[in-house]
C-alpha cells in the first residue's frame, strides 16, 4: 500500500468536497470532482486507490447513474456512497451494483479512514489475484494453481515442451493429466499438428491394435475398408494415451516397437510405415507394481518413463482452491448464464476443508452443482450442504426429540457414506467393503436397506 493513497470525492457540493479535503488530507492524496465527466479525467490520469461517492447528487446525473458507469469502466476500484437522506431502496439498490459500502455525509472521520482503508486492502487483494490468474492463463490457460507442488508441474511442463522426449504423467482420477498433456502439446513445435486422445481403457481389447495402428481391408470380419490409425492421425502432432495401465500385453508389444523404431504396421498389412509422432503417456495406477505383477512390460515402462510428471492430489495442494474455486465459478457463470455469480471466503474455506478423491474435476462438478441449486448469485456455506450431511440441520430436525434427531442424522450419514466409498471403488460391492471394513455380506444388507441402486451402467460385482 502506497504511503498516501489516492481517494477521488465525486459530490456536486462544494462545500463537502473541501470539508473532506481538509479532513482526509493528513492520510490521503484527495481529488475531487463535480460529475462524471470531471470523474473520469481523474480516473483516467491517476492511479484512484478508492471513490467517495455522493448517492443523491442534485444536478445531472444521480450517483446510482454514475456508480454504474464505474462499475463498467473501473470494476476494481472499491466505491463508497455518501449521504444524507437514501432510502433504503436505494442504499440496496448501490450496493447491487456492487458499491463497497455506504456512510453518512456526517461521517466519524476514524471510522470513514477505517473503512477506506478495508476497502483498499480488498481491492488490492482482488488487484493481486487476478494479475496471479491473468499471468497464469497466460502461461497455462487451463492450468490452475500457484501452489509449490504446481509450480514445480509448471516449470516441468516448461522444460519438456521445447523437447520431443516422451513424458509419462501419473496421478489420481481428476488430477487434471489431460490438461498437462494438452499444454506440453501447445507450448511445442507440434502445436500446429494433431492432438490425438486414445483413452485405453473404453477400446474393446480385440480392437485396440486396430485403433492404435489401423487395418488392411479385409483384415478381419467387418473389415470392409482400410482404416487409419491413431498413430498416423497423430503424424507430425502428439498421440495421448490416457490409462497406459489397461493397455493389453500384446499391444504392448506394438507400442514398443513404434517407442523404438518409429514404425508401425496396421492389422493385417505386411508394409511398414514410418510415423513422426510424440508420444505423452498417463496413469493413475503404480506402474511398477504392475510390471512387478507381470501385467506391464518393464522395457515399455521405462521407454515411457524418460521425462515423468507427477500430479498431487488437491489434498495435498489446498492452497490452490481459492484460485480453482474462482476460476470454476468464472466458467459456471458462463454456462448457466449467471455473470454475477460469486463465492464467500467461508465458503471457500470450507471447500478447503474437504479431502476432494475425486480432485480438481471432483472440485469443479461440485460448485457447478452448488451454482445449478442456488437461487443466490453469491454462494454460500449451505450452498455447499450436500457435500456434508451434518449441515442438514435445518429447523425441522430441530424441532424433532433428540433420539428421533439423532436416528435421522446418522441414517443421512450412512447413506452418503456408502454412496461416496461405493462411487470410489467404480459400484464394486467386494472392494467398497474391504475399505470400509466391512463383510461384503453386511454391506448388501446395509445397500438393500438404504434402498441404494448402482447407476445403469455400473458393474456391480
Amino acid at each position: 500500500m502506497t504511503k498516501h493513497p489516492n481517494v477521488l470525492i465525486i459530490d456536486d457540493d462544494k462545500a463537502f468536497r473541501e470539508d473532506m479535503k481538509v479532513l482526509l488530507g493528513t492520510d490521503f492524496r484527495v481529488f475531487t470532482a463535480v460529475d462524471r465527466e470531471e470523474a473520469f479525467q481523474i480516473i483516467n490520469q491517476e492511479k484512484i486507490d478508492v471513490i467517495l461517492l455522493d448517492l443523491m447528487l442534485q444536478s445531472g446525473e444521480s450517483g446510482i447513474d454514475i456508480l454504474r458507469a464505474l462499475k463498467e469502466a473501473a470494476p476494481i476500484i472499491p466505491v463508497i456512497m455518501a449521504t444524507e437522506y437514501a432510502s433504503v431502496e436505494t442504499a440496496v439498490e448501490a450496493m447491487r451494483l456492487g458499491a463497497y459500502d455506504y456512510v453518512s455525509k456526517s461521517p466519524n472521520l476514524n471510522e470513514l479512514r477505517a473503512l477506506i482503508e478495508k476497502a483498499m486492502t480488498e481491492s488490492a487483494l482482488r488487484r493481486e489475484k487476478r494479475v496471479l490468474q491473468e499471468e497464469l492463463a497466460k502461461r497455462f490457460g487451463r492450468l490452475v494453481g500457484a501452489s509449490p507442488a504446481m509450480k514445480e508441474v509448471f516449470l516441468l511442463i516448461e522444460k519438456v515442451a521445447r523437447t520431443d522426449a516422451t513424458v509419462l504423467i501419473t496421478g489420481e482420477h481428476g488430477t487434471g493429466k489431460e490438461l498437462v498433456a494438452r499444454e506440453i502439446h501447445d507450448r511445442s513445435s507440434r502445436s500446429e499438428k494433431p492432438f490425438v486422445i486414445v483413452n485405453c481403457a473404453s477400446i474393446v481389447e480385440n480392437l485396440v491394435e486396430s485403433e492404435l495402428f489401423g487395418h488392411q481391408r479385409g483384415a478381419f470380419t467387418g473389415a470392409v475398408a482400410t482404416k487409419l490409425g491413431k498413430f498416423e492421425l497423430a503424424e507430425g502432432g502428439t498421440i495421448f494415451l490416457d490409462e497406459i495401465a489397461e493397455l493389453p500385453l500384446h499391444a504392448q508389444v506394438r507400442l514398443l516397437r513404434v517407442l523404438q523404431e518409429h514404425e508401425i504396421e496396421r492389422v493385417g498389412g505386411t508394409k511398414l510405415i514410418h510415423v513422426d509422432v510424440r508420444v505423452i503417456a498417463a496413469t493413475n495406477q503404480n506402474l511398477p507394481e504392475k510390471v512387478k505383477a507381470g501385467l506391464f512390460r518393464e522395457d515399455l515402462f521405462y521407454r515411457l518413463n524418460v521425462f515423468p510428471i507427477h500430479l498431487p492430489p488437491l489434498r495435498e495442494r489446498t492452497d490452490d482452491i481459492p484460485l480453482l474455486a474462482q476460476h470454476f465459478i468464472e466458467r459456471t457463470a458462463i454456462r448457466i448464464g449467471r455473470p454475477k455469480l460469486n463465492i464467500t471466503e467461508d465458503a471457500i474455506a470450507f471447500l478447503q476443508s474437504q479431502t476432494w478423491q475425486g480432485n480438481v474435476r471432483e472440485l469443479e462438478n461440485t460448485i457447478e452443482r452448488a451454482a445449478i441449486q442456488s437461487d443466490a448469485d453469491t454462494l454460500t456455506l449451505s450452498s455447499f450442504s450436500f457435500l456434508s450431511p451434518h449441515w442438514a440441520m435445518d429447523n425441522d430436525l430441530l424441532s424433532k426429540p433428540y433420539e428421533e434427531a439423532r436416528d435421522e442424522v446418522l441414517q443421512k450419514f450412512k447413506r452418503e457414506y456408502i454412496l461416496r466409498r461405493l462411487s470410489e471403488a467404480g459400484w464394486n460391492i467386494t472392494h467398497a467393503a474391504e475399505k470400509m471394513g466391512l463383510r461384503r455380506q453386511s454391506l448388501q444388507k446395509m445397500i438393500k436397506e438404504l434402498g441404494i441402486t448402482p447407476p445403469a451402467r455400473s458393474n456391480n460385482r
